[in-house]
């Protein structure tokens, strides 16, 4: 690099003066256009680029139609990790050493102040990127038809469901995931099955969660009777759920929430009830806000890496070709055997007590 030089960027002119070419050149070269260039005077402009330390203006070069080589990331909540515990860490960093191999940056995108808005006076920051990852569990549904209207490419991570033209996303199986966990209960002789959630149920995630519980009920003819569906509004509500579980016989629970699963587990402390001789709990793969991981869970885990990954590379596919698509991509999750489930106590009249004990 010289020694001396220009404090403020040099720009394309400069380059080409110092190149000995003309600023047409220089702008096919960055641009990844340069065919009709002999090799050797492109490689003396990159040299002057490298020397001189050019980085081209990312707006500009966006505005004729340029590729930056930088990827956005744009979360509807607050999800930058604290720690590896982290619920969106492992997301972050699929999608970061995938772009690491792709050769792209990564721009992170967040709002000032509660409200979190992708548009502002009209306009949107994610056009610095040229193309950007979406991320949250409550999005602005009327953003993201917006984003999608102007022919933006993005990807969501998760599936979400908009009006009119779909979008690009990636998702895991839930339904297959709580499925294929509820008939591993009904395989270990469980016929009194309860699924606790906390919430209305109304998101994507959720909903397939619940359709994969109620088709394993189903095919297993269990009636509506034995199998539940309880959606909690808060923690408060969940003695007087454990109480009416037991009392009604019921023999494993399929809990949405970590945090559900953890509530309940300090509760058995204070009866006769064990988990899981007394009461199976499978959880299904959500650990926000999950307190404690001493306990190996029986449920599923969310592939939350490997949609990092397939997220970016679906994002490539509609960046080489934008009039592709949408893509959706829906990933296994790792089904896990853990310690809280065992088949159901013999005794008829509902789940098993600690021997000596009495409630």
């Amino acid at each position: 690099m010289p020694s001396s030089g220009p404090v403020r960027r040099p720009t394309q002119a400069e380059i080409g003066r110092l190149a000995g070419v003309s600023q047409a050149t220089v702008s096919l070269v960055l641009n990844d256009r340069a065919e009709s260039i002999s090799p050797e005077t492109r490689a003396r402009v990159q040299d002057v680029i490298r020397r001189w330390g050019y980085v081209a203006n990312p707006i500009a070069r966006s505005l004729v139609g340029g590729r930056n080589r930088i990827i956005g990331v744009y979360t509807f909540e607050s999800v930058f990790p604290m720690d590896g515990e982290d619920f969106y860490f492992p997301f972050l960093v699929g999608v970061e050493r995938e772009a690491e191999r792709l050769g792209y940056d990564l721009l992170m995108f967040t709002s000032v102040g509660g409200d979190r808005l992708m548009f502002r006076d009209g306009a949107t920051r994610l056009r610095l990127a040229d193309g950007a990852l979406l991320l949250g569990r409550h999005p602005k549904i009327e953003e993201i038809e917006r984003l999608r209207d102007m022919d933006y490419p993005f990807v969501y991570i998760g599936r979400r469901e908009v009006r009119g033209r779909a979008i690009s996303y990636v998702t895991a199986d839930y339904a297959v995931a709580t499925r294929q966990v509820t008939e591993h209960l009904v395989k270990l002789g469980h016929r009194r099955l309860a699924y606790v959630r906390m919430g209305d149920g109304a998101d994507e995630s959720a909903r397939d969660r619940e359709q994969g519980f109620r088709s394993a009920v189903q095919d297993a003819e269990i009636g509506a009777g034995r199998a539940g569906l309880w959606s909690l509004s808060d923690l408060h509500e969940l003695p007087s759920f454990f109480e009416e579980a037991l009392t009604s016989g019921v023999t494993a629970l399929v809990v949405e929430q970590q945090k559900i699963a953890e509530e309940l587990q300090l509760m058995c402390k204070d009866t006769p009830v064990t988990i899981p001789h007394s009461l199976s709990v499978a959880v299904l793969g959500d650990s926000i806000e999950a307190g404690r991981h001493d306990t190996d869970w029986a449920g599923f885990n969310v592939p939350r890496h490997q949609m990092g990954v397939e997220a970016t590379q679906l994002l490539m596919r509609l960046l080489e070709d934008p009039s592709a698509g949408p893509f959706t991509t829906s990933i296994p999750c790792n089904l896990v055997q853990g310690t809280t489930v065992a088949a159901p106590p013999n005794s008829a009249s509902g789940p098993a007590r600690k021997k000596g004990s009495s409630r």
